[in-house]
């Protein structure tokens, strides 16, 4: 089976490459994705019951990728997609107050929250539209084997797959960067696990975001849709409070975030997630590049992991696509090397940004107690200081200004 291009793992990152090299080629580059879970199976990995914020730019890049009907990805999205307006961020004990609204940004809105799952419907379908990709799963890669001409996939029922480029777009851990030699640091444990699940409030949430900083790590409650809240509650000690009943989570939870959206009423399911930095030593091997999770993983304070993943999509898809369609090979290093050195300032910029907020918010010391607050209060009346500050956050980079 001869390919252009072959992407490893079939979630958020790797269908919409999938989708972003096709629309680019009009639909002429012939691509795999590999994925080992079922579509049916997709809640149990990449695509599960989470949901995730999209910033403004990462709107505006989905909107970017013109689908065989002529729609855009982000208009199909869209349909399932809950916009934020307005963002709260507070620090549990102190005065600290910012808050972050799209009308002074000039914007419709600071971003949107999406849940995994839909999100993965939709992309799915828009792959099914394409015939020039082949989205294989379940399947388990035997081997990788990279030459100078080519890559090499054996899967376990024997079929072996070729292409001159091949993507990991397979997370943490990642199985095509441990292939080619690729080591995957833990930068940081952060001691910290993130604990998700949907609350239902009292009061309308009304696209509101709320960011709260707490000795533990942050909480955030993010619009998801009708009356309820997506949470991501950082803590040190997950086990007590993934035991407790629904009633007493709750009253731990009101305690910590407070009363802005009145009583919390419902829990949904729990589910949680060890937080640690990994960061992988290269992002290119030959013919391969790695994106989104598989290049780094981030904290999620502030959301920006998948936001940061999806420029890497953007930017790898225009080069690969460009390379294309004027003869070149793809998966030359020459333009491996393009992509990151265009994405280098961009995946630092970030990385010190989460792992500094993290630093600095979930610390007790308190010279950093009345630095953060200052400096909350410095944002708070200084809009261009406010704007400064948001920028990165808004995702509002283009490939250009990389390059």
């Amino acid at each position: 089976m001869q390919y252009d291009v072959i992407i490893v793992g079939g979630a958020m990152a790797g269908a919409t490459l999938a989708l972003a090299l096709s629309a680019e080629t009009q639909g002429a580059m012939r691509i795999a994705v590999l994925e080992k879970q079922t579509p049916a199976q997709h809640n149990q990995s990449g695509f599960d019951a989470r949901c995730i914020a999209l910033s403004d730019g990462s709107c505006r890049l989905f909107d970017e990728i013109r689908l065989p009907d002529q729609r855009s990805l982000w208009q199909t999205l869209q349909t399932v997609a809950t916009p934020i307006r307005n963002i709260h961020v507070s620090d549990k004990g102190h005065s600290g107050i910012v808050e972050f609204d799209a009308q002074e940004f000039h914007l419709p809105q600071l971003g949107a929250v999406i849940a995994l799952s839909a999100s993965g419907d939709i992309l799915l379908e828009a792959i099914r539209c394409y015939p020039n990709i082949d989205y294989l799963a379940p399947v388990e890669i035997e081997n990788i084997q990279i030459t100078d001409n080519h890559v090499d996939i054996a899967l376990k029922n024997h079929r072996t797959l070729q292409a001159s480029l091949l993507v990991g777009a397979d997370g943490t851990r990642s199985q095509v960067a441990s292939a080619v030699g690729i080591a995957q640091e833990c930068v940081r444990q952060y001691e910290q696990t993130a604990i998700i699940a949907n609350i239902a409030v009292q009061q309308a949430h009304q696209n509101r975001a709320f960011e709260r900083f707490t000795a533990e790590g942050p909480l955030a409650l993010l619009p998801f849709e009708g009356n309820l809240m997506t949470l991501v509650w950082c803590v040190k000690n997950s086990e007590e409070l993934l035991e407790a009943d629904d009633a007493a989570f709750l009253q731990r939870l009101q305690q910590r975030f407070g009363w802005r959206l009145g009583k919390l009423r419902q829990c949904g399911r729990r589910s949680a997630y060890p937080l640690n930095l990994y960061r992988a030593e290269r992002h290119i091997h030959t013919r391969t590049a790695l994106i989104g999770n598989a290049a780094q993983t981030l904290h999620p304070i502030a959301g920006q992991g998948f936001n940061l993943g999806i420029r890497d999509v953007m930017t790898l898809s225009k080069l690969i696509a460009n390379a294309y369609k004027t003869g070149d090979d793809i998966g030359a290093y020459a333009h491996l090397q393009q992509y990151e050195r265009i994405r280098r300032a961009d995946q630092q910029q970030i990385i010190g940004l989460t792992d500094g907020l993290v630093s600095i918010f979930a610390n007790d010391l308190l010279p950093l107690q009345i630095g953060r607050n200052l400096g909350l209060a410095a944002l708070s009346l200084c809009s261009p200081l406010k704007r400064h500050f948001a920028k990165p956050t808004l995702g509002r980079i283009s490939i250009k200004e990389n390059q």
